[in-house]
């Protein structure tokens, strides 16, 4: 990997894109530090404090995790990016059951640049209606500065703009590295933040450690997880399973293309990282405005503890076991739990339907005389394909919820803090390790074309090609090339002479 990077920076073009991408993390960075007017951030502090291991940790944790420390900071960007991926969610949730939204998007490039348009006014929208129950969080929580804490109204409106405009740059920062940069902008920003959360996780274990919170057996254990869910993450996100394509004999004019025999490649997980983070991104919610409405009524019948990875409504509690061990586990069966399967295994096949249609794929290999060895071209085609994508994305999702709830479980069961569980596995580890991969391999993919580039023009030019340049292209150069070897070139006006 190192070899590769080196070689990418010895890459005029592709070094100026990789320092574009390095700035513009290095303002994202800046920025998920800058404080929120008129927050006290002591009491900020404090509250977060008090309330990670309560009834809302679990919602808070997993915000700030995507975040990148931003939100336990109320930050100005303590919304992060997820304003943007909920109005992914939605629009894409729509486009099947709209017919006017499907057409616009088959309309090519310009109707992708419509729904982009639509997405980043919907991002505004919502990130100032999160913005403004943040605010009415910390009026009621006391967490507001002393200078405006007896004008309410006036902090809401100075909140709500300052998180909305946090937000709409986090979305420029996205689309910018996107434009100009290396990879996926948005899916960057997150696995930064995910990133910029694992220092804290090893402070935190450590902390623990100390206190003699945490055992030390589990720190082997947690390193051992780590290297084999990364293992297992590449392998699943690079598998993919191979249909052979027969090519039948054609023959184009005068010209006979021989029969060959190549692949259509399907992904075992095609949604990538898509499913666990809308996943993330849908559950995020109820628990955040439900925690809140229920919070007046006492822990014990607040709404939120239901839809809280922690919650005390699980399985174990509820045969009232004392059991230690394996039984331990049974805490992490609750609500969150079979929400958050439900959900990843559905935008799994939702994502993949919506990416990939069986029948243009069939239509396409048999407009070009391509078939699938033991099935007839069009409808049996397109079933045969379907099945098989049916079958490898239960194995992507199996995959995916797997390993997205190794360290919920872990920490419910075992009582490790979540910033430790995470390096097991999660939510986060699959987004930093899917989006490292497909980082590289578009670095790669530039460094291919660079060099093809590089030997197009090389061969185009009359200083390094030995023949000269061919622009010519005329019977003087023709008749140049069946000269004799040894044969002396002809002078200007004899070769006009010969011409005329």
């Amino acid at each position: 990997m190192l070899g590769k990077l080196q070689q990418a920076f010895d890459n005029v073009e592709l070094r100026k894109k990789i320092l574009y991408t390095l700035a513009m993390i290095a303002v994202f960075r800046v920025g998920a530090h800058v404080p929120t007017p008129f927050v006290s951030v002591e009491k900020v502090e404090e509250f977060f404090r008090n309330t990670a291991g309560g009834m809302g940790g679990g919602v808070f944790a997993m915000v700030d995790m995507f975040t990148g420390g931003a939100f336990s900071q109320m930050t100005v960007m303590a919304l992060g990016i997820m304003p943007y991926i909920s109005v992914q969610i939605i629009l894409q949730v729509m486009m099947p059951v709209v017919p006017a939204l499907e057409k616009i998007r088959k309309e090519g490039e310009a109707g992708q640049k419509k729904i982009e348009q639509w997405t980043r006014y919907g991002t505004v929208v919502l990130a100032a209606f999160q913005s403004l129950g943040l605010g009415l969080l910390m009026v009621k929580q006391d967490l507001v500065s002393p200078f405006l804490a007896d004008r309410p109204a006036l902090f809401l409106f100075i909140n709500m703009c300052a998180m909305t405009a946090g937000t709409t740059l986090l979305m420029w920062i996205g689309e910018r590295i996107t434009a100009k940069g290396v990879g996926n902008g948005i899916s960057l920003i997150i696995a930064l933040g995910i990133m910029a959360f694992f220092p804290q996780g090893i402070a935190q274990g450590w902390f623990q450690i100390q206190n003699g919170a945490l055992a030390t057996i589990w720190v082997p254990v947690i390193i051992a997880l780590c290297i084999v869910t990364t293992v297992v993450i590449v392998l699943i996100q690079e598998g993919a399973r191979k249909i052979p394509i027969q090519h039948a004999k054609r023959t184009v004019g005068r010209r006979q293309t021989q029969a060959q025999t190549n692949y259509l490649p399907l992904k075992v997980n095609t949604a990538g990282v898509i499913p666990v983070i809308f996943s993330s991104a849908i559950l995020m919610l109820p628990q955040t405005i439900l925690g809140w409405v229920g919070a007046d009524r006492g822990a014990g019948a607040s709404l939120g503890a239901w839809f809280s990875p922690f919650s005390q409504y699980n399985l174990y509690e509820a045969f009232n076991l004392q059991k230690e061990s394996i039984f331990l586990l049974l805490k992490a069966a609750n609500l969150y739990t079979l929400l958050y399967v439900i959900l990843t295994a559905f935008f799994c096949f939702f994502y993949t339907a919506i990416t990939f249609n069986p029948q243009d794929v069939a239509d396409n290999l048999k407009k070009f005389g391509a078939f699938i060895p033991g099935y007839r071209p069009g409808k049996q085609t397109a079933d045969y394909i379907d099945m098989v994508l049916t079958r490898i994305t239960t194995v992507g999702a199996v995959f995916l919820v797997s390993v997205a709830l190794i360290p919920e479980v872990i920490s419910v069961a075992f009582e490790i803090p979540y910033g430790v569980a995470q390096f097991a596995g999660g939510t986060g580890l699959i987004i930093v390790v899917g989006v490292v991969l497909d980082t590289m391999k578009r670095i790669e993919s530039q460094m291919l074309m660079g060099g093809y580039d590089k030997h197009k023009v090389t061969r185009g030019t009359g200083a390094s090609s030995p023949r000269g340049p061919r622009s010519t292209g005329s019977r003087t150069f023709n008749r140049e090339r069946r000269k004799p070897a040894g044969q002396k070139e002809s002078a200007p006006a004899d070769t006009e002479k010969e011409e005329s």
